[in-house]
């Protein structure tokens, strides 16, 4: 049997899927309701409180929080590694890579800002110099530019 547009079974049979989907996922849902609360009447024994004790960082850890370049201490860290490098027992030659390591990083960073700050330096010693010489080449050209002073000539006596 074949459908003409204008037929009304044509445009109804797709209204109808939808709905009968819509009418399972509906049902689905209310299957799914919660149990009503009920009042407990025999309560749980309290479970003992558990207390965490904090675990104090070892000195490679607090090395690693003072080397922080915005808010750490460069100085403090240094020590605290050099104190690690020099403990001899096995929990700390275990860090011993790790805190050399470190100590080269903070010795390279102390050295790149050094070197940072004498180019710095260097740079406003240029600039000094560059409007020194600036100046100096503004007044040789004022001056070439100002009209040449003619002396009288003098009578030459015969």
């Amino acid at each position: 049997m074949h459908l003409k547009p204008s037929d009304p079974a044509r445009g109804s049979a797709f209204p109808c899927a939808y709905l009968l989907i819509l009418a399972a996922l509906l049902g689905g849902c209310a299957a799914t309701r919660s149990p009503p609360i009920t009042e407990v009447t025999d309560p749980a024994p309290a479970s003992p409180e558990v207390v965490v004790n904090p675990v104090e960082p070892s000195p490679l850890q607090q090395a690693m929080k003072a080397a922080h370049p915005r808010t750490g201490n460069v100085a403090r860290a240094k020590a605290l590694l050099e104190t690690l490098l020099a403990t001899t027992d096995d929990a700390s030659r275990a860090q011993h890579p790790y805190a050399r390591s470190l100590l080269d990083q903070i010795n390279e960073r102390q050295r790149l800002v050094q070197q940072a700050e004498r180019t710095s330096q260097q740079l406003k010693d240029s600039q000094l110099r560059n409007d020194e010489l600036q100046r100096k080449i503004d007044a040789l050209a004022d001056i070439e530019r100002m009209p040449p002073v003619r002396t009288p000539k003098r009578a030459l006596a015969r």
